[in-house]
């Protein structure tokens, strides 16, 4: 009777594709940008929804706290962006540079 004897790298192989973190990190990214692409389209649409409710109801504030929400979404998609292609440059940078050295 044999228990156990299956080879976890034949039965695990996508672990062995990620030699370093920065790969392992790599693979997530296209996943997170999909994502806080989504969150940013619910939170326009939560935005514009809010701008124009509160100008039916002649809220000048609840329309300025509106439109400061959609800033501060854009902004925060700016940053998703920005960091995904800094992480892309450092990358290059960092390990094409190093290639001949290991």
């Amino acid at each position: 009777m044999q228990l156990a004897q299956v080879r976890i790298e034949d039965k695990y192989a996508p672990a062995l594709n990620f030699p370093t973190l920065a790969s392992l990190v790599s693979s997530f990214l296209p996943n997170i940008l999909l994502i806080a692409g989504v969150i940013f389209f619910i939170l326009v649409f939560i935005a514009g929804f809010a701008v124009v409710s509160s100008g039916n109801s002649g809220d000048p504030q609840g329309a300025e706290r509106a439109k400061s929400f959609l800033t501060y979404s854009v902004i925060g998609l700016i940053l998703i962006f920005a960091s995904y292609w800094i992480l892309q440059i450092i990358n290059y940078v960092s390990f094409n540079s190093m290639k001949g050295l290991f």
